[in-house]
């Protein structure tokens, strides 16, 4: 085995071992250093060449890919666990419409009010008058009507800005 066979199943070992890492939720490190780097393609090969031959075949790889994609698996199902027990709050098992809508609620966010307020509310006084809500409003379509013809075509509302 040649060393570009190597690196690209070495590779292909990291991406699906990253992928299956990777829980929404969870924020993967900031930084990896060669050093860290270079421990786990060892950690990897060596999980992977399962007969200790120093070499990773066609089915060792196979058989880490699938390993990986179990492990992936089932960390969804725990998560899609977790937020299904989350939504059920009655906790019978099984969930409504009700429950459901109320775990999928948006909710405004009281900075996101100060921010919109900050930006209608240009005297600065607190309350948006019916002219600084047409002004403000009347200058965002001035900025999407790019071409100025007082007509906002399906481009320009798609935000191309």
């Amino acid at each position: 085995m040649n060393i570009r066979t190597i690196l690209a199943a070495t590779t292909v070992i990291l991406a699906a071992s990253a992928a299956s890492a990777q829980t929404p939720g969870v924020t993967p490190a900031q930084t990896l250093t060669r050093a860290q780097l270079t421990q786990k393609i060892e950690a990897d090969f060596k999980a992977s060449d399962t007969n200790g031959d120093g070499r990773i075949s066609k089915a060792e790889i196979q058989a880490a890919l699938q390993r990986r994609a179990a492990q992936a698996t089932t960390a969804i199902h725990q998560q899609q666990q977790a937020e299904f027990n989350k939504l059920d709050t009655n906790k019978d098992g099984r969930l409504t419409l009700a429950e459901y809508q109320a775990g999928t609620a948006i909710t405004v966010r009281p900075e996101a009010v100060d921010r919109r307020l900050q930006q209608l509310d240009t005297n600065r006084d607190n309350a948006v008058t019916a002219a600084e809500f047409r002004a403000v409003m009347l200058g965002e379509f001035d900025k999407l009507d790019t071409n100025k013809e007082g007509v906002l075509s399906a481009q320009e509302a798609g935000g191309n800005r």
